[in-house]
């Protein structure tokens, strides 16, 4: 258990990575190597296309929290489980499926078994977008409270280790709207700054 727990913990902070390259944080002034890394890296984290992830994010910059956000479910933007239902199958479709399918048939090849398959990488990935979703969308978008600003999201107030252990500090939410550019390490100092 301590083994997937780890698992899904980096494979939160694997797809957090691939988010700074969709903002161009991950090498900044190389955008090139930002666009190859998240590809593969979105690739290996459920067979998504980075390309297509990239558009939908800066959507959701662009018209957060309404009609418009393709991370947002405006016909319920209260309850957990039908938003996570509505964004899981947003992003997730058939040529996820038969790429996951590939890459699990590359690892059987390689002598990987079917259960540590399922165990290690499909639970992890699965748990990690329950994780991401939970605390870096849910939570920071769900309408009920009040906003700041425009950009309708609000910062957790967990200190640093626990912003870390949940998700990577995406959980600072604000922070990262108002500084996009940001790379996901530097939210905790861009939250210090506010609050001074």
């Amino acid at each position: 258990m301590a083994l997937i727990a780890v698992q899904i913990w980096l494979y939160t902070g694997l797809f957090i990575v691939a988010h700074d390259t969709m903002h161009g944080s991950f090498s900044p002034g190389y955008p090139a190597l930002n666009k190859w890394v998240g590809r593969i890296i979105m690739v290996w984290y459920a067979g998504f296309s980075w390309d297509r992830m990239r558009t939908a994010h800066h959507q959701h910059h662009a018209t957060p929290g309404t009609e418009d956000d393709p991370d947002f479910y405006a016909d319920n933007p209260t309850d957990f489980w039908p938003w996570y239902v509505q964004f899981f199958l947003r992003y997730f479709a058939w040529t996820q499926i038969l790429v996951l399918a590939g890459i699990g048939a590359v690892y059987m090849l390689l002598g990987a078994s079917y259960l540590n398959l399922v165990i290690m990488w499909a639970v992890p990935a699965i748990a990690s977008s329950v994780q991401l979703f939970y605390f870096g969308t849910y939570l920071t978008h769900r309408h009920g409270n009040t906003f700041a600003d425009e950009h309708l999201a609000r910062t957790n107030n967990y200190p640093r280790w626990l912003s870390l252990l949940t998700c990577f500090h995406f959980g600072y939410h604000h922070e990262h709207h108002l500084y996009p550019n940001e790379p996901w390490w530097r939210l905790p100092a861009r939250k210090r700054e506010r609050r001074l």
